[in-house]
C-alpha cells in the first residue's frame, strides 16, 4: 500500500531545503564581500610580467586598494592613486563597459567555481583584465630609451629612470626589436617624452619587447584600475611578495 507523506513530513523538508538555502546564500555573501572589498585570485594568462610573474602563476590581489568598487554600476568610489611601481590589475582601455547582470553573473560563477571560471563572454582577451606595472601619475611627463622608462615628476625638471622614481628594484626583459623595426614604431623601445593628463597613469609590462602596453594603447584611467598585486602564492616554490 502507497504510503501518503504526512503534512509533518513535508514541513520538515520545506524547512530543511530552506535552510539550506539560507546557507548557501550567505556563504555567497560572505564571499562577495570578500572579493569586493577584501582580496581576489588571479591566474596570470600571459608573459607579459616575465620575469617577475610568468604564466599560469596566482596571485592575490587587493580589491579595494584603490578605492571601492560599487556592485551597482561599476564606478569606483574614494579613488586612491595607485604609487609608481605599483603591479596593479588594470582593464584595457578598449575594453568595454559591464552591465551589472554581467558583474552578478561573474560573481556568482566565480563563487561556485572557487574563481577558476569566469561568466560567458567576460573571458574575453578584450574584457579580461591584465596585470601591468604603474609607472607614471597624473601630471607626469614619460619617455623611453632603451626600453627604461624615464620618468619627469609632475612639478620637477629632470627626467629620472623608473627606478629611481619609484624606488623600486625589479628586472625588465628586453629581447630588442625584430630586424628592420626602427626606433619610430611602437614597442621599438624608444619613445619620445608625453605628458599625462589628469587621471590619467603610465602602465608598462616587464617584457618589453612582448607585448602592448601604454605605449600601443595609451594611458589608462583611473576608473580601470581592479586592484593593486600583493603576493605570488603559486607555484610554492616561487611565493613572493609583489
Amino acid at each position: 500500500m502507497k504510503r501518503v507523506q504526512s503534512y509533518e513530513d513535508a514541513r520538515r523538508r520545506r524547512s530543511s531545503a530552506l535552510r539550506l538555502v539560507r546557507y548557501v546564500a550567505f556563504l555567497y555573501l560572505g564571499f562577495a564581500l570578500v572579493v569586493t572589498f577584501g582580496f581576489k585570485a588571479y591566474t596570470v594568462g600571459s608573459r607579459a610580467m616575465r620575469p617577475t610573474l610568468e604564466p599560469k602563476d596566482k596571485i592575490i590581489v587587493a580589491s579595494s586598494a584603490y578605492g571601492v568598487v560599487n556592485p551597482f554600476n561599476g564606478q569606483r568610489l574614494g579613488f586612491r592613486s595607485p604609487e609608481r611601481g605599483d603591479v596593479a590589475l588594470v582593464r584595457l582601455p578598449a575594453a568595454p563597459s559591464r552591465d551589472w547582470k554581467t558583474r552578478l553573473a561573474d560573481s556568482v560563477i566565480g563563487f561556485l567555481t572557487l574563481q577558476r571560471a569566469d561568466a560567458p563572454g567576460a573571458g574575453d582577451a578584450l574584457d579580461s583584465p591584465v596585470v601591468k606595472r604603474v609607472i607614471a601619475l597624473p601630471g607626469d611627463s614619460v619617455s623611453m630609451s632603451g626600453y627604461v622608462v624615464r620618468v619627469k615628476v609632475a612639478g620637477s625638471e629632470h627626467f629620472l629612470t623608473e627606478y629611481e622614481v619609484s624606488g623600486r628594484d625589479y628586472d625588465i626583459v628586453s629581447d630588442g626589436p625584430t630586424d628592420g623595426w626602427t626606433s619610430s614604431l611602437p614597442l621599438s623601445g624608444e619613445m619620445p617624452a608625453i605628458e599625462l593628463g589628469p587621471g590619467e597613469f603610465f602602465v608598462v609590462d616587464d617584457d618589453r619587447s612582448y607585448c602592448s602596453d601604454s605605449r600601443f594603447f595609451g594611458p589608462v584611467k583611473a576608473e580601470r584600475f581592479v586592484g593593486k598585486a600583493l603576493l605570488r602564492y603559486w607555484p610554492l616554490d616561487r611565493v613572493s611578495g609583489l
